[in-house]
């Protein structure tokens, strides 16, 4: 009985790609690292409350996006990765979905309770979130469908996760906290661009991504521009006093990028920009804490 129960989760922990929930956490984490060199810290519930919402938002958007991928016919038995599950039927479609809202009103709740400790200017990040998360694959926008998953990542996994946790600890949000979040911002982004990109010729037809909107040459061109101008800010950022000296650890992830391009049309190429974005996220971690 307790077997099948674990063995139950477990499998729709995978088609709800609950293993990806690691990243924001690590986000999550940097911010209260960045907030607590900076600044003093005012609250921690609301950082608790605003930490647990990100981390809600996030699983709803994995298991929407995955129900609406299997209803539009983009994925098949075919695809890569857990999908196969949910395409043949060994999980139910509507089991998934109820998955989604209920991550997503726990989401909101948990936003609300947040702007009970304050600030109430929460309320902006807050909201912007939740209506990228609700419409990321959802009607009538579908953003992810018409070539703007990219950019929604960028703003939700750059801008908005720091500036709600900044803001939830210190009260305060300036300049330099948004400029911090640039390059966090452009490593989850870089994830969902390679993944595009393997999947490009796959899904051609299906939906609109922006490998297939734009070509593949543009899209690796911007795919190794974008990583350039994220390791290069580590300086800059290091020179304006954003991240201590130590920051330049950061950099000891740069030379992962080049062993990407041995790996281009192969599946483990998305996989080494996953590396890249963990691997950067860590190190400025420990430069904060040491």
């Amino acid at each position: 009985m307790v077997e099948n129960i674990l063995r139950t989760i477990i499998l729709y922990a995978k088609v709800a790609r609950a293993q990806v929930l690691f990243m924001p956490l690590l986000l999550v984490i940097c911010a209260y690292l960045y907030s607590n060199y900076h600044y003093h810290i005012v609250s921690v519930k609301s950082f608790v409350c605003v930490s647990i919402s990100i981390l809600f938002f996030n699983l709803s958007v994995n298991t929407i996006s995955e129900y609406r991928d299997c209803q539009k016919g983009i994925d098949d038995i075919h695809s890569v990765g857990t999908k196969y599950r949910l395409v043949s039927g060994i999980v139910p479609k509507k089991n998934v979905l109820a998955i989604g809202i209920a991550s997503f009103i726990l989401g909101a709740v948990s936003g609300i309770v947040a702007l009970y400790f304050k600030p109430y200017s929460l309320i902006v990040p807050g909201i912007i979130g939740a209506i990228i998360a609700l419409f990321y694959s959802e009607k009538p926008l579908g953003l992810k469908y018409k070539a703007f998953g990219e950019i929604c990542v960028f703003v939700v996994y750059g801008i908005l996760i720091f500036s709600s946790c900044i803001l939830s600890l210190t009260h305060k949000i300036c300049l330099k906290n948004i400029l911090f979040s640039i390059p966090f911002g452009i490593f989850t982004t870089n994830v969902v661009l390679a993944n595009n990109i393997r999947d490009c010729n796959f899904e051609k037809g299906k939906t609109v991504t922006l490998p297939i909107k734009f070509g593949l040459r543009f899209s690796y061109s911007l795919l190794f521009f974008i990583t350039h101008v994220a390791f290069l800010l580590i300086p800059i950022f290091i020179y304006i006093g954003i991240i201590p000296k130590l920051g330049m650890i950061s950099l000891l992830a740069y030379p992962l990028l080049f062993s990407s391009i041995k790996k281009i049309n192969s599946p483990k190429f998305v996989n080494i920009f996953g590396i890249i974005q963990v691997t950067f996220c860590i190190l400025i971690g420990i430069s904060f804490l040491l």
